[in-house]
């Protein structure tokens, strides 16, 4: 356990805690008063012994303050390792521990060793800028014409590693691994740097932050077992620095020793430059290197991020014009859009023309450079493009050349998920996150969601897929628009409503846009009557064939009703009756008519 774990557990206890430390205190108020750490009666010294600050002292003759951890030190004359061990025996707290095999290590020997040599001295404080201070802290020696980092704990030799200069190292083999650097951390040390070399722990003792090296190199020394060999005098302190290369090695090896040792009490130290001798070299100042501890951040998992991040973001939301994807009518285009990084459903009765609809919206959009993938299970994929071909020509008839030059006008706008039947869920993810970063896909449809490899009653797995798209869409800054059916219910005279659509209530909770595509059947029999007997068409009968109901629209809560009128011929959903089906790609062979724009 952590030293602040330990004493916040002691501080639940506070007032036998101090009794027993300080015998000779008494209380006054809301604080144990006593005469120093000692123990002895005074007022100096004084704990508080209620509310959130239970276990807090302060000895004001001397200027020493901390929690029940560093009283517990200061009382007993303990490291803070030994007096964690002792307030955990106290507390009656056992650690539950795996102890590996024990590997047999060997010591080095200390024969040759000797004091540091001129040369090396100079070396180290002339070209490397290190103080003799952290020279003697760090306890270098020479041994053989060789430079000596010894590996110490506890005052014992445990590994030793060696440089020729300028550049040849070695060490001695079969050591434990052991981080370099014990001998100059102070024994009451609440926190603690470790780096990726000797000379950069040296580097930050001459700045006035004493710092441990891992044996072999960030990555290497994880990967060869320091962490093992050191994880328990590592565990108490509360805050971990790691200042590794910056450089990828670097980087790899921080989230593996966070990941290890904690990722909420590791944090990331970025500097000037590459490494910290390299910034003292380089004549960076304590000062700025004081800041790189205080901006050091933790290595929070991606999706992590503080509030203060999205500052900028925040304000833009605020300013925000909303934006996105229009749909082909004019009279839509401040009501509803199809928005980047959001999931639409477009739902419908069988024979309603949801598809037809959607094929509409894409033609539109392909011919107006939004790049836009198609995965049409329903029909093959020279059926669909033969079916958006005639609502892009606007005519029923159009010539062989007129959708030749429709099809080249399609190349780099449009794609298709060229697949028959039932295309399984995560083929279909994978292809569209390969379109969407090769080809900067701006709009995927996926008609529909009944053909993508799910069984009718596998409401979990259509929701699960559905939830996967709405990811997709988000994280990748897309659009998704998903075809749906409607469940079979008493009759088709109106529109089901939200809570109709097939499959998971819980599909429809997590898309941002929910659109009904409702035929008017009832105009149709009366039309029908009307051409066959003359029998009047009641006024209650909407004058649309077809209706766009909008069930949800998360980002602005507008939830339109917008009448489209049917053109047989050319499969075209218009704005209007009395607007005429219209080109969406020029053609000059086209003859030219007169029309009102949809």
């Amino acid at each position: 356990m952590r030293a602040t774990e330990i004493a916040q557990r002691l501080s639940a206890q506070v007032d036998a805690v101090v009794r027993m430390l300080l015998p000779n205190g008494k209380r006054q108020g809301q604080e144990w008063r006593a005469g120093s750490s000692e123990g002895e009666a005074g007022q100096s010294l004084g704990v508080h012994l209620t509310g959130d600050k239970a276990g807090v002292w302060s000895d004001f003759s001397t200027g020493e303050s901390g929690d029940l951890i560093g009283l517990w030190m200061a009382s007993r004359k303990l490291s803070l390792r030994d007096a964690c061990k002792e307030a955990m025996d106290y507390l009656g707290i056992r650690e539950d521990k795996i102890d590996p095999p024990q590997k047999r290590f060997q010591r080095p020997t200390k024969e040759g060793v000797l004091r540091l040599h001129s040369e090396h001295t100079a070396w180290l404080t002339a070209t490397r800028r290190i103080a003799s201070s952290t020279i003697d802290a760090y306890k270098l020696a020479s041994r053989d014409g060789w430079l000596m980092f010894p590996y110490l704990r506890d005052g014992e030799l445990i590994a030793a590693k060696y440089r020729k200069l300028p550049k040849s190292f070695r060490q001695d083999p079969d050591c434990e691994p052991c981080l370099f650097g014990w001998q100059a951390i102070a024994d009451d040390a609440r926190s603690v740097i470790i780096t990726e070399g000797e000379l950069d722990a040296m580097a930050w003792h001459t700045y006035g932050f004493p710092a441990l090296s891992v044996p072999m190199g960030g990555g290497g020394g994880a990967k060869q077992g320091w962490i093992a060999s050191e994880f328990d005098r590592l565990a108490v302190y509360d805050t971990i620095y790691l200042s590794l290369d910056s450089d990828g090695p670097g980087q790899q090896a921080e989230r593996e020793i966070a990941e290890r040792l904690g990722r909420e009490r590791c944090r990331i130290v970025r500097l000037a430059h590459k490494d910290a001798n390299d910034c003292l070299m380089r004549g960076i100042e304590a000062g700025d290197m004081a800041a790189a501890l205080r901006d050091a951040r933790t290595l929070d998992p991606s999706e992590l991020k503080p509030a203060a991040d999205f500052e900028d973001a925040v304000w833009s939301e605020f300013t925000r014009v909303d934006d996105g994807m229009r749909l082909p009518w004019q009279k839509t285009h401040n009501v509803l859009l199809l928005r980047p990084g959001e999931t639409s459903i477009w739902a419908g009765v069988n024979g309603h023309g949801k598809s037809a609809v959607i094929s509409q919206v894409v033609g539109d959009l392909a011919t107006h450079d939004v790049r836009c993938c198609v995965a049409s299970m329903e029909f093959r994929t020279p059926v669909w493009l033969m079916r958006m071909a005639r609502q892009i020509a606007g005519t029923p008839h159009p010539t062989e050349a007129y959708i030749r030059a429709i099809v080249r006008a399609l190349k780099g706008q449009l794609w298709a998920f060229d697949v028959a039947g039932s295309a399984k869920a995560q083929r279909i993810l994978e292809v569209f996150r390969y379109a969407r970063r090769r080809y900067a896909i701006e709009l995927f449809v996926i008609d529909n969601l009944t053909k993508c490899g799910f069984d009718d009653d596998d409401y979990s797995g259509q929701k699960r897929f559905v939830e996967e798209l709405s990811d997709f869409a988000r994280l990748e800054s897309t659009h998704v628009a998903i075809v749906a059916h409607m469940r079979k219910g008493d009759g088709e005279d109106h529109p089901a409503g939200k809570m109709a659509v097939k499959g998971s209530g819980g599909i429809t909770d997590m898309v941002d846009t929910l659109i009904e595509v409702w035929r008017n059947k009832p105009l149709e029999r009366a039309l029908e009557r009307l051409e066959r007997d003359g029998t009047p068409v009641p006024d209650r009968i909407g004058t649309a064939s077809t209706y766009l109901n909008v069930l949800k629209q998360r980002a602005t809560g507008v939830e339109p009703s917008i009448a489209l009128w049917f053109d047989k011929s050319t499969t075209q959903f218009l704005a209007a009756p009395d607007h005429a089906p219209r080109p969406m790609v020029p053609f000059s062979a086209v003859p030219a008519t007169n029309h009102v724009s949809a």
